[in-house]
């Protein structure tokens, strides 16, 4: 991966081993939003170039077993596609440990960029001290995580999730929000601060590698309610989303 941020942009999609990925449409679209916010010129024909590197990359696989793909592109290695198992605590019970964000100058925050090693740096921080995630904050508020975005559910009903445009926008966490509102909790945008946290009945944490998992403790301290139903239920309706047919793209025949 590149040093600089303004050299490379990546996406980080669902790969069921073989020749489909889950959600494409939406992650090429977000890459070639943050790739114009980091000004890289993209080919006009990347989605076809992503296409024909997957089915060349999932010919002769042995094994079709779901894992993570990165997508990257870079100003100077051009297209590079890596992929790496599914983390165990996918879907499960999770603790966060609170570490400023790093910020970058200019529109870099909030996209997925070339110098990613702080992001790496805050959960391995996380790790060292027994926890399972970095909780980054701005301004003593919650932005983003390392690997994830949070939505929390308040004590009225309401679901949250940061209004920071310094955090990255996730495509998980799109689909749990509609999931939140087709069942009659609203999802609103809010700066995600202590209040806010110390009232609150769950916090989701949902990403592409994590799934839907649910936030236990901050810092060592407990975080809503210990029984929990948007959690179960959310967590149901990521597993229906990736087993609809329609939420795959199948690249070899994309090509056609």
């Amino acid at each position: 991966m590149a040093v600089k941020p303004r050299d490379s942009v990546f996406t980080t999609v669902m790969w069921d081993g073989k020749s489909s990925v889950a959600d494409f449409i939406a992650h090429l679209e977000r890459l070639k939003n943050h790739a114009e916010r980091l000004r890289i010129e993209l080919p006009s024909d990347l989605d076809s170039m992503i296409a024909k590197a997957i089915c060349d990359l999932g010919e002769g696989m042995e094994k079709t077993q779901r894992q993570l793909l990165t997508i990257s592109y870079s100003n100077l290695d051009n297209l590079n596609l890596t992929s790496r198992p599914l983390t165990k605590l996918r879907s499960s019970e999770i603790h966060g440990k609170t570490k400023p964000l790093h910020k970058w100058l200019g529109d870099v925050t909030g996209t997925k960029h070339g110098d990613w090693k702080p992001y790496l740096d805050a959960r391995d921080d996380a790790e060292q001290s027994g926890a399972d995630i970095s909780i980054l904050v701005d301004d003593f508020t919650i932005v983003d995580t390392d690997r994830a975005s949070l939505v929390v559910i308040d004590e009225d009903g309401t679901a949250y999730v940061s209004d920071s445009k310094l955090g990255v926008d996730g495509i998980t966490n799109q689909i749990v929000s509609s999931a939140l509102n087709s069942i009659g909790i609203p999802v609103m945008k809010a700066r995600l601060n202590e209040r806010m946290v110390a009232r609150c009945e769950e916090i989701l944490v949902t990403g592409t590698g994590i799934g839907c998992s649910k936030l236990v403790t901050i810092d060592g301290e407990m975080v809503g309610r210990e029984k929990s139903l948007i959690f179960e239920r959310c967590r149901d309706i990521l597993a229906q989303h990736y087993s609809n047919p329609d939420t795959w793209t199948n690249m070899c025949e994309y090509l056609q």
